[in-house]
């Protein structure tokens, strides 16, 4: 399992609103990702101009070849290419389910 943590810049002079119509736009991408992707989550602050991601992928080769495509995107968009982290994940605790996995 693999948790990747995006920061990314919204566009100059972006609001809340603004920023998350067009997340909203995307939502189909990350469904089409796939069972590879098991979770996003999204979080934004517009008075600071900037967004954080936190993904998590079944594997890092699944999550690598999604964000070459998706940096293009992330610039072409903001004007900025976003960093992304990726983070071995050992332990995922899901109280929704009621389960406790290790890696």
């Amino acid at each position: 399992m693999i948790t990747a943590i995006v920061t990314f810049r919204l566009a100059e002079g972006e609001s809340h609103e603004g920023a998350l119509a067009e997340i909203r736009n995307t939502v189909p991408l990350y469904q089409r990702a796939g069972p590879a992707l098991v979770r996003k989550a999204i979080h934004l602050d517009a008075a600071n101009g900037v967004g954080r991601s936190v993904y998590l992928w079944q594997d890092r080769a699944s999550a690598e070849r999604f964000f070459e495509m998706a940096k293009a995107n992330i610039k072409a968009k903001t004007g900025h290419e976003p960093q992304v982290e990726y983070l071995d994940c050992h332990v995922l605790v899901d109280n929704a389910n009621g389960e406790v996995s290790y890696f």
